[in-house]
């Protein structure tokens, strides 16, 4: 079965990307190497192409319905705002986290590629109208501390995580990165004359594998592996998205395990050698186990990094990793891995 392109597609062709099986897609990896990418990103300014991600319009008519299935607070925030938020089903799990674009007529709703068709089951069950730009938009993501000053003679830059629009583009000021930058929502015959304006002013194309050590370095979970139907909000550390104080799906199970329930537990960890504990490597932390979510090497922090699920609260913050038949020590973090 051939995998999805996106509509960019024959844009990296023409960059001569290396492509890695996504899911359901085909996207590019890199295109001048994972870590040059990832350097791009953290000292200028690159650009994703991450139109495989849904997009929904949604009219704001049908905001009180939206409240009542995700775990954060959207009808109080005000319009022009974003708002990153979890989609919980009826035992407080995560279908999906996603990103939320508030106008004064409308909402878009970013799902994750793997979850679209989920979530579009789950709002239409719901009684959720919307309607599916994905395959008339394209959406890209231009991330690093020069992006603003690059771009700002064409976009007018809203605060942090605060939207704004123009006659041909829809944007919010978010990323998935740890830096600055602006995600851009553009119609598919527009695409063109985006992508020109951003490699004349000098940002890079970059792929899914630094976009990954990216998200990894600015301690943000993926879909799929930190978040997924077994995991809830809480489970995840991810407190700070539970801003909904009405009833909504699963909020019984979550409030009570904000309560103080035992539950699983995510936490952050640093390897102080080029080791990697991998997805599904092991780890112990006294007498709690744990498996690795997440795992890579840091090219900024030049150690290893993750993410692990431990079974409950971890008594200290030591962890032992069996890494390919080998004891490796390793350290819970309790801050971001980078400030």
């Amino acid at each position: 079965m051939d995998k999805k392109t996106t509509q960019l597609h024959k844009y990296h062709l023409s960059q001569e990307a290396k492509f890695i099986d996504f899911g359901d897609w085909s996207m590019p990896f890199s295109y001048e190497g994972t870590l040059k990418e990832h350097d791009i990103v953290r000292t200028s300014s690159g650009f994703f192409d991450v139109s495989h991600m849904g997009r929904l319009e949604i009219q704001y008519s049908e905001i009180k319905k939206i409240s009542k299935l995700i775990c954060s607070e959207i009808i109080d925030i005000p319009s022009n705002k974003a708002l990153y938020s979890i989609f919980t089903n009826a035992d407080g799990n995560a279908l999906d986290d996603v990103i939320f674009w508030k106008f004064d007529d409308k909402i878009i709703l970013i799902p994750n590629a793997s979850n679209l068709e989920k979530i579009k089951s789950h709002l239409v069950a719901h009684n959720v109208e919307f309607i599916d730009r994905s395959p008339d938009t394209v959406l890209i993501a231009v991330q690093g501390p020069d992006t603003i000053e690059l771009i700002q003679d064409r976009f007018e830059i809203p605060d942090k995580f605060s939207t704004n629009f123009t006659e041909s583009f829809l944007y919010a000021r978010t990323g998935y990165t740890g830096e600055d930058g602006v995600e851009i929502m553009a119609n598919n015959e527009d695409a063109e004359s985006l992508l020109t304006f951003l490699t004349e002013k000098g940002v890079k194309p970059c792929g899914l594998g630094s976009r990954d050590t990216l998200r990894l370095e600015a301690s943000l979970p993926l879909y799929g592996f930190e978040l997924t139907e077994d995991i809830t909000p809480v489970e995840a550390s991810l407190n700070w998205t539970i801003t909904n104080k009405n009833e909504y799906l699963g909020s019984n199970r979550i409030n009570d395990q904000l309560s103080g329930e035992s539950h699983k537990v995510l936490k952050k960890f640093t390897i102080n050698s080029r080791k990697i504990a991998r997805t599904e490597t092991v780890g112990i932390a006294g007498d709690t186990k744990g498996l690795v979510t997440s795992g890579n090497f840091s090219p900024v922090l030049n150690k290893s990094i993750g993410f692990i699920l431990f079974e409950n609260m971890p008594s200290h913050d030591l962890i032992e990793f069996d890494i390919r038949g080998n004891l490796v020590e390793g350290n819970i973090v309790n801050k971001r891995f980078l400030s």
